[in-house]
């Protein structure tokens, strides 16, 4: 079986793998915008994500490429040059992330739902995936945002949720075309426990059966249906003795398959990079906010 493969912004000049990997199935927007430090709100940025979505459909163009909308934490976006919504969360992974952070900051949805209904009119391989959804009122709010933007592709959600999970028939009857489960965040959120901890354990039978329910209900349904994450090659051949297809990570292709990739470090050091700025900002934040407060002091 061939799996799907996932991008995050490296600048790939051929297909890769194509005897593995039969399509794109997640272009992470996120790490588009954490690698050039700005938020889709800026013409440069918006520029750069169309550009990067077009070299990618125009190589893939017999097949299909799936973008994923912009899943930024607030800590993540609170730092990036051009944002103008500001969220200060204690627990920023629980708050305005991905679906909940686009219905949010609707001037940011729009420029992105702006830059991919325009590439979509000279790709129609481009289709593209709403993360973190909460249920499925929340999709078709989403949906209907969208295609009020003039998108009329294919549109995929992740289920990433214990409450998209049980959601999950009236999420299917939304008009999506594909299911993706974000593994990593629905073991955390199951389990109740942080990823590399003792008890995320994707392979427990606990996931094996929600795996199992959710394939069966997309196979009646005949919508898409695949699993994404920091997967490990003993889940990943157990989901394809499933007949469940993989998205796995450009970056881990040496890991898993033990094949060389071309850009080995970039996913690396855009994380590096963009969490060394979170810091500093942070940091600056910080400063100012005890300064604010010493002058009070001073004042009384």
């Amino acid at each position: 079986m061939r799996n799907q493969l996932a991008l995050s912004g490296e600048k790939i000049i051929k297909k890769v793998y194509p005897q593995l990997f039969h399509h794109i199935g997640m272009i992470r927007g996120e790490y588009l915008l954490r690698e050039l430090k700005q938020n889709i709100l800026l013409s440069s940025c918006q520029q750069f994500v169309k550009d990067y979505l077009d070299t990618i459909c125009s190589l893939y163009s017999d097949e299909e490429v799936w973008y994923r909308f912009s899943e930024l934490t607030n800590t993540e976006a609170n730092y990036l040059e051009g944002t103008k919504e500001y969220f200060d969360e204690r627990h920023p992974l629980f708050g305005y992330r991905g679906t909940r952070r686009l219905l949010a900051c609707p001037d940011e949805f729009q420029a992105e739902a702006n830059v991919v209904t325009d590439v979509y009119q000279t790709n129609p391989n481009l289709s593209v995936i709403f993360p973190f959804v909460n249920d499925a009122e929340q999709l078709k709010q989403a949906i209907t945002v969208l295609r009020q933007h003039g998108f009329t592709g294919k549109i995929g959600t992740m289920i990433e949720l214990p409450s998209a999970y049980f959601d999950l028939d009236r999420i299917l009857e939304t008009g999506i075309s594909k299911i993706v489960v974000g593994m990593n965040d629905l073991t955390s959120f199951v389990f109740a426990t942080v990823r590399n901890s003792q008890w995320h354990d994707m392979e427990s039978p606990i996931m094996l059966d929600m795996l199992r329910q959710m394939q069966d209900k997309a196979r009646m349904k005949k919508i898409d249906f695949a699993v994404a994450g920091y997967l490990n090659p003993s889940f990943i051949q157990k989901m394809n003795q499933m007949g469940i297809e993989c998205i796995i990570h450009y970056s881990f292709i040496p890991e898993i398959l033990d094949l060389e990739i071309e850009h080995p470090d970039h996913l690396k050091r855009v994380k590096e990079e963009s969490k060394k700025l979170q810091r500093s900002t942070h940091d600056t934040a910080r400063n100012v906010e005890c300064i604010q407060e010493n002058q009070s002091l001073d004042r009384r």
